[in-house]
């Protein structure tokens, strides 16, 4: 009996040997799993300026309704005579309308005209348009909010 359970704990030991032999062979066959593949960085995100600057000016409610020159040149002088817009980019711009019967479509007019009036500062610009309320009717104030420069 001595004999029997000796062979028998030897054949288990060989069938756990030939099996752990097996997985290695197994595991040494496999194809290394495969690197990351090198994502493009995404575009850096540019970071807006905590503060805005502001520019009040009259437009005719008319001119800049029809896209008209006077209206594109008042917008043009009132930008130009902020020395902090020179050469920037603007990344948001909250205009507030004043008219009658309707101040935001006023805005939203006015918004049509920024890139005429200055396409460096207002190329690809977010914009939002608002009543200005206690104003006279074709009072506009824009508010901009400028990217931080490089």
């Amino acid at each position: 009996m001595n004999l029997r359970v000796a062979v028998t704990a030897i054949a288990g030991w060989l069938f756990a040997d030939l099996l752990l032999a097996f997985a290695i062979v197994v595991l040494g066959t496999q194809d290394p799993p495969p690197r990351p593949v090198a994502q493009p960085s995404p575009p850096p995100r540019q970071a807006l300026e905590r503060g805005f600057v502001k520019v009040t000016l009259s437009v005719d409610p008319d001119d800049a309704r029809a896209g008209r020159q006077g209206a594109v040149e008042a917008l043009r002088r009132a930008i130009q005579a902020k020395p902090r817009l020179r050469g920037r980019k603007a990344g948001i711009v909250l205009t507030f309308g004043a008219q009658n019967n309707g101040g935001e479509a006023f805005a939203r007019d006015v918004n049509h005209l920024l890139e005429r009036a200055d396409g460096t500062l207002f190329a690809n610009v977010a914009t939002r348009d608002f009543q200005l309320l206690g104003a006279s009717g074709g009072e506009v104030m824009l508010n901009i909010y400028l990217f931080y420069k490089n």
